[in-house]
């Protein structure tokens, strides 16, 4: 009964997704993004050498081609990353039920597993599941080749396939390393000579193919672009793992603890260690401009697969029963639980109409903005691309782009100083205020999408024209 009451509370959590996501509104400020570089990938564009040196592509290239490719078919590309993200979680949920009766748990603890996957990523996440990011895809893909690659019974020529979807999801997304290094290492440490040999084969051999396809239809652009320098905070990047280790304290502890007691050299072995890799370069990758909560998705996904398994371990012990794995489930979805009144409360308020009610005022802003001739920066992407603007500067690519010197330091605020451009949207507030008394210790931002000397030039020559649900409007004057 316990973890049928877990999984019911995931698939409300996973409704919530799935029920908005035919709305108008942006739900994340990477939607406009990836729906401009889609479209680019569908016209033949390169996607790494766009007119402006403020708009930088970072990401590999896969998701945009396999995203462009359904938004092709249904004529909207934030719906089809949506419904590919959506369609990854639930992926997700199934590899780690296939991860947990592959260790030998009993059905009742796969789903265990599967509805930890489904209900952190869908409690904790809501910004990113169903949403038009390739975060959640590239995950699906690189689950998917785990689970293939712990559930044995295809023997060595299931090798090439699990290679595959790492590459797949490896070309979606470059920071979801955890898996495939913990899978290489694994059969370069354990394999027989053929399966090291079909493993690694297919995995170089795509690796080269990729290297070739890029460079000869991207060139330097996409190494210079990925490589690109970012700010990094080790502050910010505290105050995000605290955040995070918060709400995963306790699956953390419980799998912790199974690993460490289990010791049976199997699958809760890899699993240990995807876990321990995971939050190693969750914490290391926190600090990064740009870095939010999907750096710990990895080790969300880790102590769901785990769960299921160390259910069956416990309930193997001697004069430990069901009572045991009902609490075991339950710790594992403590911080779930903890969170729920957060995330189902939103669910209630936007499904009893406040998400058409902002959907309304966010197509009001487009509606307004499409009355302005001219260029427009918008740190809402989304709001730019449905008024009919071009893609031209990506707030937080400009602003890293001129911290970190690749362009001159007044390339932004000398536009604004000459006039240049049409209106500017904004939301962000300044970094530090301009009352703020100096050395006043504060909560550094989580994202910093212009810097302060953007708001002195905004100051100095335009004029506050609107204010909607997408933030301020700007015009010269």
């Amino acid at each position: 009964m316990t973890v049928a009451g877990l999984a019911l509370l995931a698939l409300a959590l996973f409704a919530y997704p799935c029920l908005r996501v035919g709305t108008a509104l942006e739900l994340d400020y990477n939607e406009g993004w990836n729906a401009y570089q889609q479209m680019r990938a569908m016209a033949g564009l390169s996607l790494y050498s766009a007119d402006t040196p403020l708009f930088v592509n970072n990401y590999p290239p896969l998701s945009f081609y396999l995203v462009g490719l359904l938004g092709s078919l249904i004529g909207d590309m934030v719906l089809a990353g949506r419904l590919l993200s959506l369609l990854a979680v639930a992926v997700i949920a199934l590899s780690a039920a296939m991860v947990a009766r592959a260790a030998g748990a009993r059905r009742i603890d796969a789903v265990l597993s599967a509805s930890a996957a489904l209900g952190m990523l869908s409690g904790f996440a809501a910004d990113y599941v169903g949403v038009n990011d390739p975060q959640l895809l590239a995950q699906g893909f690189l689950c998917a080749g785990f689970a293939l690659y712990v559930n044995r019974r295809g023997g060595a020529a299931r090798l090439p396939l699990v290679a595959l979807l790492f590459a797949a999801g490896l070309l979606c997304k470059h920071n979801v390393l955890a898996l495939p290094v913990v899978a290489t290492i694994h059969l370069i440490w354990r394999g027989t000579n053929r399966e090291r040999a079909l493993f690694l084969g297919t995995g170089l051999g795509l690796a080269a193919l990729a290297l070739v396809v890029i460079d000869a239809k991207f060139g330097a652009g996409f190494f210079k672009n990925l490589l690109a320098s970012r700010q990094y905070d080790a502050a910010r990047g505290v105050i995000l793992t605290t955040e995070m280790l918060d709400l995963l304290q306790a699956p953390i502890a419980v799998i912790g603890l199974y690993v460490l007691m289990g010791r049976d050299g199997g699958i809760s072995t890899k699993l240990g260690a995807y876990l321990a890799l995971s939050l190693a370069l969750a914490m290391g990758f926190s600090g990064g401009a740009g870095v939010d909560t999907n750096i710990f998705f990895d080790a969300m996904i880790a102590c769901a697969m785990a769960a299921g398994p160390a259910a069956a371990w416990l309930r193997a012990r001697p004069g430990l029963g069901p009572k045991a794995c009902a609490a075991l489930a339950l710790i594992v979805h403590a911080g779930l639980l903890f969170h729920m009144p957060i995330a189902l409360g939103r669910f209630g308020v936007d499904m009893a109409g406040d998400l058409k009610e902002r959907e309304a005022l966010f197509l009001d802003d487009v509606a307004w903005l499409k009355t302005v001739p001219g260029p427009a920066i918008c740190e809402s992407l989304l709001l730019c691309l449905k008024a009919g603007k071009p893609m031209w500067i990506d707030a937080y690519g400009a602003t890293q782009a001129i911290t970190n010197n690749r362009v001159p330091a007044d390339t932004l605020t000398g536009m604004l100083a000459r006039r240049e451009v049409a209106v500017v949207q904004i939301i962000s507030r300044r970094a530090h205020p301009v009352d703020e008394a100096k050395g006043a210790q504060s909560m550094p931002p989580r994202f910093i999408n212009f810097a302060d000397d953007v708001f002195d030039a905004l100051d100095n020559s335009y004029k506050l024209r609107r204010t909607g649900i997408t933030g301020r409007f700007y015009t010269p004057g």
